[in-house]
């Protein structure tokens, strides 16, 4: 039997089939060219499908006459054990070809807690983890995405790092190994090519000395893409029309690192953001469009341009999201405009329950901007408000907790029985390239304590709390802010059977302390302080923001 075949019986036993039965409305399939590039995921289709990035790159690169782009996710433990017991291979949705079998494997780096699943992709593909111990036939590994500005927990198995935005480089980098397999190139001779283009750091080339800058952030107006996305097959995170408005922040929150990354501040043209709606709407039968940026209603046409959209497909049952609204932003018009379409939960973020550690993260809202927006939403028709706040910021004392929990009971009380408050917890982590980069981590127990703190003073009905897993907080800032040496622990925790880290369900904690010891790691001396001139594990990555 054919390995498509195969793959396909083994469909029945899977969870949720649709993860990896491919063929779906947008999709490419091109049965020759030049250059293979396999755009690979490190978590489940439906995660990976509601990235914007990912659809991106799949549409530029299939765009080129030469290149063909693929996709493959990260297999959920059931299809993984199927693979395995079969002795198949990882393979791409589009033309089930093995991972072995591509030019170049491009991995996401979005999140840190999805590290292990990228050398548990690697393994079922049969590709050696280490750069070190991939021979001639090995396909590339590259990466990119927010991580990818502290390479070095994952240096020893990732290829080739691309530092910003990858709309325009990715043509290079296909281009030149093009080129380099005209040429029947060596494996160190890509990489060298790989190496020339700006942006990309090569481990194995560079070394620790070569500060590699940011890639040149790109022209908005001139990157439709995409405007023919892939229609999952299944119900995703996002299920809708995702339209990036403008890239970039106008604000400095200290503790944002894509705000930082991301510099500087572009905006897409509001004709072609309008057109693209209508491509994308026609090409992909979605009724919901979000319009996505840092904070949306920072856009500076961002009412004229709700307003135009509304006007014209209102009458289709077209509904609107805007994901990220900052308080101070959200006007009566803006609050109008949405309430037009149908009413879900509105989200804020205060982040901080004080006026004090708001200005300390340079937040730029105070609390009566918060209730005031509060008051509005109710009033407009929603029946629930979600609200984010950070725990473990720097400066925070008991005070700033109790701060949460009365700027909560006065968001319930303008809420006025009309709704109900959810309130969000999140521990902060210090992040590379940020002005909180050197920062302190909360711990495990000073983390749990304040979560306590806040959930045991809020015992009311109609407000409910939730709080990220402290254990995956603790983690992301071990990979944060690590060095080469977590790549061991990385390496250890993976070899034990960790996957899906970011996952409640499947996270592994205790193989994570076990591998925590085995690598003989000290958790506390990577959440530490530390001092503004110790030299960090990102020194050679440039993001444009000074020291």
């Amino acid at each position: 039997m054919m390995t498509e075949e195969i793959l396909a019986g083994l469909l029945s036993g899977a969870e949720k089939p649709s993860r990896y039965i491919g063929a779906e409305v947008n999709a490419i399939r091109k049965e020759k060219a030049a250059v293979r590039f396999l755009l690979a995921f490190p978590d489940t289709y439906e995660v990976g499908m509601s990235h914007l990035g990912l659809q991106i790159l799949y549409a530029v690169l299939n765009a080129l006459p030469d290149v063909s782009a693929e996709r493959c996710f990260a297999p959920w433990p059931d299809r993984e054990r199927q693979l395995r017991e079969q002795k198949l291979p990882l393979t791409s949705l589009e033309s089930a070809r093995p991972l072995a079998d591509f030019d170049l494997i491009g991995f996401s780096l979005q999140y840190e807690l999805s590290y292990t699943n990228i050398l548990n992709m690697l393994d079922m593909g049969r590709i050696p983890l280490t750069s070190q111990d991939r021979s001639e036939d090995h396909p590339l590994i590259i990466a990119g995405g927010p991580c990818a500005f502290n390479p070095a927990p994952l240096s020893a198995f990732i290829d080739a790092f691309v530092i910003g935005e990858g709309e325009e480089v990715v043509a290079e980098i296909t281009a030149a190994v093009a080129n380099g397999k005209r040429q029947k190139d060596s494996r160190n001779a890509m990489l060298a090519r790989l190496a020339a283009i700006d942006g990309i750091y090569v481990p194995s080339v560079h070394g620790p000395g070569t500060v590699i800058k940011k890639r040149k952030p790109v022209d908005l107006n001139q990157w439709l893409h995409p405007v023919a996305p892939v229609v999952p097959l299944m119900q995703t995170v996002h299920d809708r029309i995702v339209l990036e408005i403008a890239r970039g922040c106008t604000r400095g929150c200290r503790f944002c690192q894509a705000g930082m990354l991301w510099r500087p501040y572009r905006e897409r043209n509001a004709n072609l953001i309008a057109r693209m709606a209508d491509e994308t709407l026609a090409a992909t039968g979605h009724d919901e469009i979000s319009l996505l940026a840092l904070s949306s209603g920072d856009y500076s046409l961002i009412e004229p341009l709700i307003g135009r959209l509304m006007q014209k497909h209102h009458s289709e049952r077209v509904a609107l999201a805007l994901p990220s609204l900052r308080v101070e932003s959200l006007s009566r018009t803006l609050i109008e405009e949405i309430r037009r379409t149908r009413k879900t939960s509105f989200t804020l973020a205060p982040e901080a329950g004080t006026d004090k550690m708001r200005r300390i993260i340079n937040k730029g809202n105070t609390a009566q901007d918060l209730l005031t927006s509060v008051d509005e939403v109710f009033a407009a028709g929603w029946k629930s408000i979600k609200l984010y706040f950070m725990i473990g910021l720097p400066g925070e004392d008991e005070s700033d907790l109790e701060g949460i929990i009365d700027l909560a009971y006065q968001a319930l009380s303008a809420a006025r029985h009309r709704g109900q408050v959810t309130v969000s917890l999140s521990t902060f982590v210090p992040k590379p390239h940020t002005p909180f980069q050197w920062e302190k981590q909360l711990s495990l127990e000073e983390t749990y304590a304040r979560q306590n703190f806040i959930r045991q003073r809020m015992n009311n009905r109609r407000l409910a709390v939730k709080w990220h897993d402290a254990r995956m907080s603790l983690l992301e800032g071990l990979f944060s802010r690590g060095d080469e040496k977590i790549g061991d622990l990385l390496f250890c925790a993976w070899r034990k059977g960790c996957r899906f880290d970011g996952w409640s369900e499947i996270l592994r904690f205790d193989l994570w302390q076990e591998a925590i010891l085995e690598a003989g790691l000290n958790v506390d001396h990577y959440l530490r302080e530390r001092h503004p001139e110790d030299p960090q594990p990102w020194e050679n990555i440039d993001c444009g923001v000074s020291r």
